[in-house]
C-alpha cells in the first residue's frame, strides 16, 4: 500500500465500519471489510475532484460493493438454481406464448411507431438505445413513442 492510500484509509476507514454497522453485517472472516477496502481503493483511483468530495464518492462505492456482496449467493446449489432461471430457453418459451388475440387488439390501438416500441421493447426486451439505433431516431423519440403508447395500453387492459 502506498503512503497516500494509507492516509486516505486513516481518514475514511470509519466509513467502512459505519456501513457494516448500518447494514448489520457480522464479519468474522473480514471479507466485507476487505470488500470495503477494495471499494475505497477504487474510489481513490477513479475520483474526480470536480464532481465532489472523495468521502462522499467513497461512501457511495463502499455501500454498493457491500450490498453486492450481501446479495451474492454463497452456496453452489443457489448458483445452479440461478443458472436454471436465467436459461435462454425459458425466455424463449415466454416470448412465443404471447396471446395472439391480445396482440391483435394492441395493434388496433397503437400507431405504427408505438407498435414498433411495443414489439422491440416489451416483446423483444431491447433497450431504448438499441431501438433508437435500429430505427435511426433519437432515444427521446423512442421515449415519446413509449409515453404515448402506455396510456393506450393501460386503457386497453382496464377494459378487459
Amino acid at each position: 500500500m502506498s503512503s497516500e492510500f494509507n492516509d486516505v484509509l486513516k481518514e475514511n476507514e470509519a466509513i467502512i465500519y459505519f456501513l457494516m454497522k448500518k447494514l448489520k453485517i457480522r464479519d468474522p472472516e473480514k471479507e466485507f471489510y476487505q470488500e470495503g477496502l477494495i471499494a475505497l481503493w477504487k474510489a481513490v483511483q477513479t475520483h474526480n475532484a470536480k464532481r465532489g468530495k472523495l468521502s462522499t464518492y467513497a461512501y457511495f462505492l463502499i455501500e454498493k460493493s457491500l450490498l453486492s456482496l450481501i446479495r451474492m449467493p454463497k452456496e453452489p446449489e443457489k448458483l445452479e438454481l440461478m443458472d436454471w432461471y436465467t436459461d435462454k430457453s425459458l425466455t424463449y418459451v415466454l416470448e412465443t406464448e404471447f396471446d395472439p388475440y391480445q396482440l391483435k387488439r394492441i395493434e388496433q390501438v397503437l400507431t405504427h411507431k408505438e407498435m414498433k416500441w411495443f414489439t422491440l421493447f416489451v416483446l423483444q426486451d431491447l433497450s431504448l438505445k438499441t431501438i433508437a439505433e435500429i430505427e435511426g431516431v433519437s432515444i427521446e423519440a423512442v421515449k415519446t413513442w413509449a409515453k404515448q403508447a402506455k396510456p393506450k395500453l393501460q386503457q386497453l387492459l382496464r377494459n378487459e
